[in-house]
């Protein structure tokens, strides 16, 4: 009885620390000739615009997989599920998110749920021009 007990106990306490896969990535895009970026984000992924002085963007994405298992995540990073991807025709540029689709997935403890945040570091010579779109301050 006394070792079922402290099994027990041990159970709860490796349940109580187990934690939710989570992981953050970095992407660099460069912007040599572009004057405009027009951004067409996943609609429920959160997005926050900070400017910042370099002269690429910088996107920062993070996800945490609730009721999910870490390969997941590893799987869903593999294939590209939460990259954002340039578009250039000309002087401007799309950033799209890659899967504009994402079909919800199952598992054991019941659906898994994605809370996706993505930071893009703007640099500091592009302005808001409204509408999700950014344009490059005249030299």
């Amino acid at each position: 009885m006394r070792v079922l007990l402290i099994v027990a106990c041990m159970a709860i306490g490796v349940a109580s620390f187990a934690q939710d896969p989570a992981d953050i990535f970095h992407k660099t895009i460069d912007l040599d000739s572009i004057n405009q970026i027009d951004l067409d984000v996943y609609g429920e992924d959160q997005i926050e615009i900070k400017s910042w002085p370099g002269d690429d963007i910088l996107v920062e994405t993070s996800v945490k997989i609730v009721n999910g298992k870490p390969f997941m995540l590893k799987f869903f990073k593999e294939k590209e599920r939460y990259d954002l991807v340039g578009n250039i025709s000309g002087d401007r540029m799309q950033l799209i998110s890659k899967d504009k689709t994402r079909k919800k997935v199952n598992s054991n403890n019941g659906t898994v749920l994605e809370n996706v945040a993505i930071v893009v570091y703007m640099p500091e010579e592009f302005d808001e021009a409204g509408g999700n779109t950014y344009r490059r301050r005249s030299k």
